[in-house]
């Protein structure tokens, strides 16, 4: 999925205070890429990222997604057009704790145009690659920290979008499991997945083809790794 932002500025206001969190950033992503994005807590990495996957609008200039000015729906619309083309990996996984591990990966497809048969072969199938099935009926509590994010990213890839959002993907989990979720998204990646990755590991982000650095909203850095 191509990508490319033009001149993207984000502020956030309160009644007092003015937050520019965002300032005049341009990037471009091809179809296919795996991109990390560093820098320290507070640079803007996260709105970044909320902005890539139509989770929040800019304050001004131009996003493009497959061609498409995006950066400027309606919150409906952003919902719309998310669905079966972003799939989001978090931190904190995100299960919601009520709904057993088949139901948290089902939920990216319940709004999606297909047949019951359809939906139950591609949850099969995405919780058989994550290697998890046998605790598909377990509830997120029941699961270890590296389950769980094992089921995050069934859930992610499930509905087969083009572009794959993972903030800080292995930040809660001890180095066995921050290598095998690691592992998978290099493997999503060689499929032709579009990956962007906040991290703050300098090993994880060895995994991307490209890193970008941050700093106070701005771009500081743009590296090839592969280079």
């Amino acid at each position: 999925m191509d990508i490319e932002l033009k001149n993207i500025d984000k502020v956030f206001r309160t009644d007092s205070v003015q937050t520019m969190a965002l300032n005049n950033v341009s990037l471009r992503v091809n179809d296919g890429e795996f991109v990390a994005i560093m820098g320290p807590s507070g640079c803007g990495k996260s709105t970044l990222l909320n902005i890539l996957g139509l989770l929040d609008n800019p304050t001004s200039g131009e996003y493009r997604l497959d061609g498409n000015e995006v950066g400027r729906l309606k919150e409906s619309q952003r919902t719309d057009y998310r669905k079966g083309r972003i799939g989001f990996i978090f931190q904190s996984f995100n299960l919601i704790e009520d709904l057993n591990i088949r139901d948290n990966v089902m939920l990216p497809l319940n709004n999606l145009r297909m047949s019951r048969d359809e939906k139950n072969r591609r949850v099969d199938e995405a919780l058989g690659r994550m290697g998890i099935t046998h605790r598909s009926r377990h509830y997120p509590s029941q699961l270890s920290g590296g389950q769980q994010q094992r089921a995050a990213i069934a859930r992610a890839i499930v509905s087969r979008p083009g572009l794959i959002l993972a903030d800080e993907p292995t930040g809660n989990l001890d180095s066995k499991n921050g290598n095998e979720v690691m592992d998978l998204l290099n493997e999503l990646h060689a499929e032709g997945a579009t990956i962007i990755m906040v991290t703050h590991s300098q090993r994880d982000a060895t995994y991307a083809d490209r890193i970008i650095n941050l700093f106070d909203g701005q771009i500081v850095e743009n590296i090839n790794d592969k280079m």
